[in-house]
């Protein structure tokens, strides 16, 4: 599972929300957390990306990208 950047980005803006380390802070991780959340090297785990989606306000389902290549 892979995690849409970019919508989580403009999510973030619509939250006045500038930087990583700020989303880290307002959602009570580390940076390094939510940097290997984001990240295309790890995939992250349910939690998180529910607490993420809770955060902005948003279904789970919009913050992940749809990649038809995974099983």
């Amino acid at each position: 599972m892979k995690l849409n950047k970019f919508k989580i980005r403009e999510l973030m803006a619509k939250k006045q929300i500038k930087t990583q380390s700020d989303l880290a802070q307002f959602l009570g991780m580390s940076k390094n957390q939510i940097s290997n959340i984001l990240s295309e090297k790890f995939n992250p785990i349910k939690s998180n990306v529910i607490q993420l989606a809770d955060f902005l306000d948003v279904n789970p389902l919009e913050i992940i990208e749809n990649n038809k290549d995974d099983k």
